[in-house]
């Protein structure tokens, strides 16, 4: 169980942080109430969780049900939001239209605001709770949640930082318990979002892992673009560190029934390849873009008659794989190697990879899609030189969505019951003008 994911809500520890002689703002995630600064910073959000069922987990959703649970501001306080303009009511996404709630939230996206409107927001409610952003106390493995936060400055361009804290966890004392594990079983990332909850193809990414790592992380503060560089975030394929290389083989696959995700192996998915979208003649590769590289496959064995993709090779240029799983048939074949420590190698490619062969024969399933799963990502700030050209400034005309999803994955077991975790997250801003070189008001002084 999950009590008091992230003590965070709509609040300012004051406008400021430490002795910067330059005007700033921050808005944390810990409290009720938005306190600004001189330099204006708003954040709003829309936050989505795929947990239990609307029946018998009313409590963790909104009035609009699963899987919307709150969202600033909402003017009807359903946990859609929403905003009444002028030309009439705007919402995220207009319910009615959808018999299915999750096809709804599919649909939705993010408002942008005028520092107009934002002068006349109501204080922020965090139903269904009352103390904190996120709140849940019955997490079970599979479950998901997400939330897309609007930045927006107003008045005066500012730098703006991500900043998180891990500050508090528990052990839930099951017997298969090795400690306060939750935080390291919970798979988080954050990234650079259109507005629609939704980390997908080219979407830049500014963070993920672990929630421990992704928060140690957060907890030096990372500096936000305004105008992201695809490649912020990439893994770089030089940290031999980091990488290992190897070439995935028929070897390294194990048949898994159901349809397995890269969600369910604690991973995140890099881009997953439909049937139709894979190559139609053999050795005539396909290349796929990915927030985090790209993926080339050559099918190497075709099914003419059932036009399917029996068997292929792939590359990958710009980061690796822990996991490719090929879905075919009832089931499918999840490929990694294990590295005899308790973890996986890292894979830039792979040979003759396929599905699972049909019962009592030789003959493979044809592929219905491919999932490439990898691992961290590390944070990587703008450059420098970039502060000159005005991609790091964040403009007060602009809004600027970030993404924040945390996953418990479904293969994780009993030793994470009655586990809690809480953390913070905030963002921080400081004006640009006369400002060319900013400190970062996170960074430890003893470690520079």
């Amino acid at each position: 169980m999950l009590a008091g994911l992230g003590a965070v809500g709509v609040a300012s520890a004051g406008a400021g942080l430490g002795t910067t002689a330059y005007f700033s703002d921050r808005e944390s995630f810990e409290g009720n109430a938005i306190t600004a600064g001189e330099l204006d910073l708003s954040v709003t959000w829309q936050q989505l969780y795929r947990g239990g069922p609307q029946s018998s987990r009313a409590a963790d959703y909104g009035s609009a049900g699963r899987p919307f649970v709150n969202a600033y501001p909402d003017d009807d306080g359903d946990g859609v939001q929403s905003f009444e303009r002028d030309d009439g009511r705007h919402e995220y996404v207009d319910r009615t239209a959808y018999d299915d709630p999750e096809a709804a939230a599919a649909a939705g996206e993010n408002l942008a605001f005028s520092c107009e409107e934002i002068a006349t927001f109501d204080e922020a409610s965090f139903g269904p709770n009352d103390e904190s952003l996120i709140e849940l106390d019955d997490v079970k493995p599979g479950d998901c949640g997400e939330i897309t936060f609007g930045i927006k400055l107003c008045d005066n361009p500012g730098y703006v930082w991500l900043h998180g804290d891990l500050t508090d966890e528990g052990d839930g004392g099951h017997p298969e318990s090795g400690g306060a594990e939750l935080a390291d079983r919970i798979r988080a990332r954050a990234w650079y979002d259109d507005g629609d909850n939704v980390f997908q193809d080219g979407e830049t990414p500014i963070l993920g892992g672990s929630l421990r790592e992704v928060l140690d992380a957060l907890h030096d503060g990372v500096l936000l673009a305004s105008d992201p560089d695809p490649d912020f975030g990439v893994p770089d394929p030089d940290d031999s560190a980091a990488l290992d290389g190897i070439t995935l083989t028929d070897d390294d696959c194990e048949v898994v029934q159901g349809n397995p995700s890269c969600e369910d192996l604690g991973l995140f998915r890099a881009i997953k390849v439909e049937s139709e979208a894979l190559p139609t003649a053999l050795d005539d590769p396909v290349t796929y873009p990915t927030p985090v590289g790209d993926v080339t496959i050559t099918a190497v064995a075709y099914d003419d008659e059932d036009d399917e993709v029996l068997e292929f090779d792939f590359d990958l240029d710009g980061f690796e794989v822990t996991a490719v799983i090929v879905k075919a048939g009832p089931s499918a074949n999840v490929c990694r190697r294990p590295d005899g420590d308790g973890g996986f190698l890292t894979a830039d490619s792979g040979e003759a990879l396929g599905g699972p062969f049909k019962s009592g024969g030789d003959q493979r399933h044809g592929v219905s899609h491919v999932s490439f799963c990898y691992d961290t990502v590390p944070p990587e700030e703008p450059p420098e030189e970039e502060a000159e050209t005005g991609a790091v400034c964040f403009q007060p005309s602009d809004t600027r969505f970030i993404g924040f999803e945390w996953c418990l994955p479904a293969t994780v077991g009993n030793e994470v019951q009655g586990d809690a975790v809480s953390f913070d997250l905030s963002f921080y801003t400081e004006q640009c003008r006369h400002n060319p070189d900013p400190e970062n008001p996170f960074a430890d002084p003893e470690a520079e």
